[in-house]
């Protein structure tokens, strides 16, 4: 219950239900809407110039990444290349956006509060500039990454739109009475899909980096042990995320329904679907890699098995058996 004066003398009494953004009003977003072309390019720019000169010409030619890298395939390369740029934006998403989105809804900030007391930079400026690093992301991988799958690749895809049309849409304030709404929403999806896809990038790094080169050895044991656990861990954070997410969004979905256009009634439960099958995809594509990281650090599989390729559920083997191998999916 909060109290607000009315002209000094009354007092109205409101019970303030439901997220916050449900008392915006429809306006800019940020000064710097209209130049997000610019800023996507510089953003692409900045990409650019952390994966070449950084990551592959320095990081991967540090001593704890040469021996790994130069005996990787390059397709191998470039997923570890990718990762690290992925899990790197993700990062620097996390911590750039949590504030200034917890505040506008959840808070009592607007998207032209200040960013910190007395600057001219608003959390709308902020935001803006973490949907183009945050769609730049997406454009990076599906460029740069030798296999995708259909599934990865209709994720990254609408996840660039959208992103991309809640920026445009939101030039045009005056004709859309969800144009705010709807680009806060899209960073409750945002912040959800860099949390649930942090750590695969984290787990397929160590794995590139730590496995032992000798695979009869303790540490090896030790190894796929570690990876097992880990793998598994990454496939129920990826569920609970999902389910979270879910709630979140449907929660926010039903609060605000009376605001919403028809076709983003229609749109919303349609583009959740497609995000939570992504996460659960790799759900089970790291549940099926801990099962196999766990044969191996109990000797059920052959010492002459080859590293699961990233991005790739191992291939099972019959080893004793004399079997046929599991087909292996791309992911």
């Amino acid at each position: 219950m909060i109290e607000v004066p009315d002209n000094g003398t009354h007092h109205h009494h409101h019970t303030f239900h439901g997220p916050h953004i449900d008392a915006l009003v429809d306006e800019s977003i940020s000064k710097l809407a209209p130049f997000s072309g610019l800023i996507l390019t510089i953003t692409t720019v900045l990409v650019f110039a952390y994966r070449l000169y950084f990551i592959e010409k320095f990081l991967m030619n540090t001593r704890s990444y040469r021996g790994r890298y130069q005996a990787l395939s390059e397709d191998q390369r470039r997923s570890l290349v990718n990762h690290h740029v992925a899990g790197t934006c993700k990062i620097i998403l996390l911590i750039s956006a949590i504030y200034p989105f917890l505040s506008i809804a959840f808070g009592r900030a607007t998207p032209h509060t200040p960013f910190t007391p007395g600057s001219r930079v608003t959390m709308g400026d902020v935001m803006i500039v973490c949907s183009q690093l945050f769609t730049v992301m997406y454009i990076f991988e599906l460029f740069y990454r030798v296999n995708v799958s259909p599934i990865s690749a209709a994720h990254h895809v609408g996840a660039i739109v959208i992103a991309q049309s809640a920026v445009a849409i939101s030039l045009n304030f005056d004709h859309e009475q969800d144009a705010v709404i709807e680009f806060i929403m899209c960073f409750v999806w945002g912040a959800f899909d860099c949390i649930a896809e942090l750590w695969p990038h984290i787990a397929m790094i160590l794995y590139r980096l730590l496995p032992p080169s000798d695979e009869h050895s303790k540490r090896a044991r030790h190894f796929h042990g570690l990876m097992s656990r880990l793998f598994f861990s990454v496939a129920v954070m990826e569920i609970v995320g999902t389910t979270l997410e879910t709630t979140v969004v449907f929660w926010l979905f039903g609060s605000l329904w009376h605001k919403w256009t028809l076709s983003f009634k229609v749109v919303t439960p349609i583009l959740h679907v497609l995000f939570s099958c992504a996460q659960l995809w790799g759900a089970w594509v790291f549940w099926n890699l801990s099962k196999k990281e766990a044969r191996k650090a109990a000797g059920l599989l052959s010492s002459g098995v080859t590293q699961i390729e990233d991005g790739e559920v191992g291939a099972i083997e019959r080893l004793k058996s004399g079997g046929p191998l599991v087909s292996t999916t791309k992911v």
